[in-house]
């Protein structure tokens, strides 16, 4: 392998107090030479003491306040990274010491625009956590699986300069579903993505079922933007899709009740609640189609993210 490029590494954070230190702190382990390698911690309006955490770390920090999205975060960090390979995760994820060198690496391959690496669970400390474990909740092996184009998730990712010459920069206006969005604009420009399992993150799942509803109500939100310019994204915007959870939740319930006294001779509380969070995920799933069902439109011209000629990369998938 030739020398190792210059690389930036962005993390966006919103009210992320709580576990943006530890991600500074395992981005500054990394063993990727330190005259070859920044970090860029955007504050995308926290409200908390997100910025006084990153202001206690020798990193790049800078604003976004123009607009509360993770994808406007990251471009923010774009239009300041020096790198020519700009890695991507996230405030509450924990990249192993060589997770930058494995991903840059791979990027070694011409023919390679972007990779993505592992993403594991950090060890559960609630319910909630176990439920979206046993889920399999941001598996990046199975984003390399699907019926379509595989994407890279942001949590774990690298893109190489040129890429975002080319095809512009993530869709702010996108909720969830940036992040595929934009591998497919990559994929559809002639470029490849490359996995690289040796490439860890560990990521903090939802605490709480309050969590667990505004995951999958950005979640179900940001697939519904998607199907705009995605056909395989259609059905959810089908009014079948809050019919369908609202159906799906009453059986949860039944399930609760009908399993609640085997349970609690068993004294299992997971086993017992666990219908309840498969309850809040499709009660996500209705608020996130709800929310884009009352949305307004909004233009997508005024960030630039898009080249002059958007159409040579945004086939239909």
């Amino acid at each position: 392998m030739t020398a190792l490029p210059r690389a930036s590494v962005i993390v966006p954070a919103y009210n992320a107090a709580r576990t943006i230190g530890d991600c500074l702190e395992a981005l500054l382990a990394q063993d990727y030479p330190r005259d070859r390698f920044e970090i860029i911690a955007v504050d995308n309006r926290s409200t908390d003491g997100t910025a006084a955490v990153m202001s206690r770390h020798p990193v790049r920090v800078v604003e976004e306040r123009r607009m509360q999205s993770s994808y406007a975060a990251r471009n923010a960090g774009l239009a300041v990274a020096q790198g020519s390979v700009l890695l991507f995760t996230d405030a509450d994820c924990l990249p192993d010491r060589s997770w930058a060198r494995m991903l840059a690496s791979a990027l070694d391959d011409e023919n390679a625009g972007g990779a993505a690496g592992r993403i594991e669970a950090a060890p559960p400390t609630t319910l909630v956590e176990r439920f979206q474990i046993e889920t399999d909740v941001l598996d990046a092996a199975r984003a390399f699986t699907t019926p379509a184009l595989p994407f890279a998730q942001t949590a774990n990712a690298a893109y190489r300069r040129v890429v975002f010459e080319r095809v512009g920069l993530f869709d702010p206006l996108l909720v969830s579903g940036g992040d595929l969005d934009f591998s497919w604009r990559v994929q559809r420009a002639g470029w490849g993505l490359a996995y690289v399992p040796a490439a860890v993150v560990r990521h903090r799942h939802r605490r709480t079922m309050r969590g667990l509803v505004k995951l999958y109500a950005k979640n179900v939100h940001g697939a519904a933007l998607l199907a705009e310019r995605y056909p395989t994204y259609r059905p959810y915007q089908s009014v079948r899709v809050p019919l369908c959870r609202a159906k799906e939740i009453a059986e949860d319930v039944a399930r609760f009740a009908v399993g609640l006294p085997r349970a609690a001779v068993r004294r299992d509380r997971y086993v017992a609640v666990r219908p309840l969070f498969e309850a809040a995920v499709r009660l996500g799933g209705i608020l996130g189609w709800l929310r884009w069902r009352v949305g307004r439109a909004q233009g997508r011209e005024a960030l630039g993210y898009l080249p002059d000629r958007p159409d040579d990369v945004r086939e239909a998938v």
